[in-house]
């Protein structure tokens, strides 16, 4: 379960419950390789979203609401959930 879904670093709380009951408090190299691949599918999917919109012309851009400046943010906001 996900505590947070930022590109840049999120909070597992599996693992924070696996570092108590193993009595480590570092998260294990599967955790973070875990960890290592959740980010880098997120950023080929942001990319992903880019490149599709970023192949539309103005027009059909401005019918879903955006604006070339606004393409980036649009792929972030796909990836991360926010609004």
């Amino acid at each position: 379960m996900r505590a947070g879904f930022a590109l840049h670093q999120s909070i597992d709380v599996a693992d924070l419950r696996r570092a108590a009951v193993n009595g480590r408090d570092q998260p294990t190299l599967m955790a973070w390789l875990r960890d290592i691949c959740t980010i880098c599918s997120r950023a080929q999917i942001a990319a992903h979203r880019y490149e599709a919109h970023k192949a539309l012309c103005d027009q059909e851009l401005a019918a879903r609401g955006l604006t070339r400046a606004d393409l980036a943010r649009a792929a972030y906001r796909t990836v991360t959930g926010t609004a």
